[in-house]
């Protein structure tokens, strides 16, 4: 197997260009066949097309291919993976310019659609005209554009229209729930996370895929790496009422982590307020296990403090105040059963309202 060459590819290729450090790498082999790999202990895990592991360093590496568009949605492609297909045809596929760089093991980078010049001037721009046959694309540049979001990347106008196109076909519905989720959870790992809307909104592609999604477009509070990707997905979600809020995780699929979360905060948006009695906060307390979760509990209150403009350490004060209180002294007094739950109940409501606190009146 001596005709075969290898290629980095891809992301990594991008990154290292962009000073980014480089965390997956890629790599696309030319002129080779499956059983060539396997023979060299490469072991394969594509199922629609081969997709290899490195036996010693675990890394993918894909055989060159061509792709054809016969069904619906990014599942709806023949392969063509045969030894004769070029490197650049193998690029051409691809989604942006700035993905479609390749570098040889001498360190020479093939770049035959310009992508290193859309790097320079920050602008992410379709391969080919092929592009519209994926819908994911326009998730997956929705994606990117917040990831690149503070190198000041713009999406060139033609690329948009492309995007708009899709969303116009109505192959955006032929994403499954879990890829929709995958990409959102990545554009909830960056820091620009609102971007991924924008572009969304901006490709006629927001309502399709969130349906009754409320997002405001001057809404930048989720920005700032103080926040996980699960309380962004909270701040994001803060003006979509709850039934609709539901009803979207439903669709989606949304892990418990990020849906519980939301859902907490939207709720205590829209039927509770920073002033109540300490029957009221009681109730709200333990509605979100503030006692018995008290890392989750910290997430929620940073959310909240952040959004009603208030200082967190009052929200903590309420569940340090009725941390203290337990069944056992109850107990000694001869409460049991439903009766002991109450007793607890309403010791917790006396010790609220005992409290200095600017949110009990």
């Amino acid at each position: 197997m001596t005709s075969y060459q290898v290629y980095l590819v891809g992301g990594a290729v991008r990154d290292a260009l962009l000073n980014i450090p480089v965390v997956d790498r890629d790599w696309v082999v030319t002129g080779a066949t499956p059983e060539q790999l396997e023979q060299q202990g490469y072991q394969q895990v594509g199922k629609q097309f081969p997709v290899f592991l490195n036996p010693k360093t675990k890394e993918e590496y894909a055989l060159a291919r061509k792709e054809r568009k016969q069904g619906a949605g990014y599942t709806g492609f023949i392969c063509d993976f045969s030894p004769d297909i070029r490197l650049e045809e193998d690029l051409e596929r691809r989604d942006l310019t700035i993905n479609a760089i390749a570098k040889s093991e001498d360190g020479t980078l093939i770049d035959p659609f310009n992508g290193q010049q859309d790097l320079d001037n920050r602008i992410f721009r379709h391969v080919s005209d092929a592009f519209v046959e994926d819908p994911l694309r326009v998730l997956r540049v929705a994606r990117f554009a917040s990831r690149f979001h503070h190198l000041g990347f713009s999406i060139a106008p033609e690329t948009l229209s492309l995007m708009q196109k899709i969303s116009a076909s109505g192959e955006l519905t032929a994403l499954s729930s879990e890829r929709v989720w995958k990409e959102l959870e990545k554009a909830l790992n960056t820091e620009h996370s609102s971007v991924f809307f924008q572009v969304l909104k901006d490709s006629d592609a927001l309502e399709v895929l969130f349906p009754n999604f409320t997002w405001l477009a001057d809404d930048k509070v989720n920005n700032g790496t103080k926040f996980s990707p699960a309380q962004r997905w909270a701040i994001l979600c803060q003006h979509t009422p709850l039934k609709d809020l539901v009803a979207l995780h439903q669709r989606i699929k949304t892990p418990n982590q990020f849906k519980i979360l939301a859902e907490q905060v939207r709720h205590f948006l829209e039927s509770h307020s920073l002033i109540m009695n300490a029957a009221d906060w009681e109730n709200w307390l333990m509605s979100v296990n503030a006692i018995k979760k008290p890392q989750p509990f910290v997430l929620l209150i940073e959310v909240l403090s952040h959004l009603t403009s208030s200082d967190q350490q009052d929200w903590q004060v309420l569940r340090d105040t009725i941390s203290t209180i337990n069944a056992a002294s109850l107990m000694k007094q001869g409460f049991a059963g439903a009766e002991l739950g109450k007793a607890l109940k309403q010791a917790r409501i006396d010790t609220l309202d005992k409290i200095t606190s600017p949110f009990i009146r």
